[in-house]
């Protein structure tokens, strides 16, 4: 089965004057915005733009390698660069800040297109604790540092260019762009003709149920794997493509290098797994019975429990698995009784809430087993 890098060389000759941007094209910017350009391109006035082909070159000269990442950009980069659909698309406007103390990471980056519109890309979630921390903070905050960033960033694109603007990202980075749309300057929210959440995780009830939330969605292009998990997350545009995958797993089918694609799009899955529609339910269940509190509480504690080890990064967790097992451990017990009640008391919500789900989704079967037996004792009778 196809997927990116093989759309990369059938459309890498035709410039999107030629072909016009479609799902996969934001794709795959929605990848490259994962590319670490530290120290190579920012946001200062100082700092031109940098076409695609030049800027891989200096990526691979300044010896970048993210290889930790499940969505490593570098082997889409590498195609991309060769091409003339992506090499001469100028990048710039690169900001990138990952905040301990604030618990938010953030990143984004522009692409002129050449076809008169420019895409704004989002990062999505790296490998840092405080940015999975931050997912998380989704449930319970109005908004998180993140999204207000993503909204003045929005804004400054928007008043660069008089161009039609294109946002979106994959993963949180899906998120961000839906709420930069939603919640940019009035003057802006016109110039922004699509947005596009590939696997991005939706918001809590506050955000969904506001008017400029609201007000985005029939612009708003979200495309989930079939067994996702991620995009399933809170409170989400419901009318979505849903993609065939080869990855074996949900957690596998999130990495967007495992979706499948042809020369037009996305290639459509026959539907939703059952396990990723039985886990949406359970999810919108468990957060609907959980206070705010509650929420914050469970989030802080199990992240404070990681961050103890002193590791800020799962792979930093994972290189050293004893001793990150012992911190944890160590810094388990130290937590305070009523810690360690909430943290119980959300997990057993969570069982609890998929019980309910799953009898829920049995009574209409058991039910018209009912109707059968009766139907057939009357004709029996």
């Amino acid at each position: 089965m196809a997927d990116m890098l093989d759309y990369i060389e059938w459309r890498g000759d035709l410039t999107f004057r030629e072909r016009e941007f479609n799902d996969v094209d934001n794709l795959i910017l929605s990848l490259l915005a994962y590319s670490d350009f530290k120290g190579i391109i920012s946001m200062d006035e100082g700092s031109p733009p940098i076409s695609i082909a030049d800027l891989y070159s200096k990526y691979t000269e300044a010896g970048k390698n993210q290889s930790e990442l499940a969505c490593n950009p570098k082997p889409v980069f590498e195609k991309c660069a060769k091409t003339n659909r992506f090499g001469n698309i100028m990048v710039k406007d690169y900001v990138d800040i990952v905040n301990q103390g604030r618990q938010f990471q953030f990143a984004a980056m522009t692409f002129e297109l050449g076809d008169g519109t420019v895409y704004a890309a989002f990062r999505g979630t790296d490998n840092t604790l405080v940015g999975w921390r931050e997912d998380l903070n989704f449930s319970f905050m109005e908004a998180t540092p993140a999204q207000l960033c993503a909204a003045e960033y929005l804004d400054i694109v928007c008043e660069k260019t008089n161009d039609p603007v294109r946002t979106g990202g994959h993963s949180k980075g899906g998120n961000l762009a839906m709420y930069a749309a939603a919640f940019c300057e009035d003057q802006n929210k016109d110039r922004i003709v699509r947005v596009y959440s590939n696997d991005g995780p939706g918001f809590n009830e506050i955000i969904a149920e506001n008017e400029n939330y609201k007000n985005i969605l029939d612009r708003v292009s979200l495309a989930i794997p079939e067994g996702s998990p991620i995009g399933i997350l809170l409170f989400n545009k419901q009318d979505k493509k849903v993609v065939e995958s080869t990855g074996k797993n949900g957690a596998a089918q999130h990495n967007p290098y495992t979706w499948c694609i042809n020369k037009w799009g996305f290639v459509q899955a026959e539907k939703q797994s059952s396990m990723s529609i039985f886990l949406d339910k359970t999810l919108d269940e468990w957060l609907s019975r959980l206070t705010r509190e509650q929420k914050q509480e469970f989030v802080d504690t199990v992240f404070d429990t990681l961050e103890a080890t002193g590791a800020r990064s799962f792979s930093e967790l994972y290189s050293n698995k004893r001793e990150s097992l012992s911190a944890i451990i160590k810094a388990a017990r130290r937590l305070h009784a009523d810690q360690v009640s909430t943290v119980i008391s959300v997990i057993k919500t969570f069982l609890d809430a998929g019980k309910d789900v799953w009898l829920g989704d049995q009574k209409p079967k058991l039910d018209k087993s009912k109707e059968d037996k009766l139907a057939m004792d009357e004709l029996n009778d």
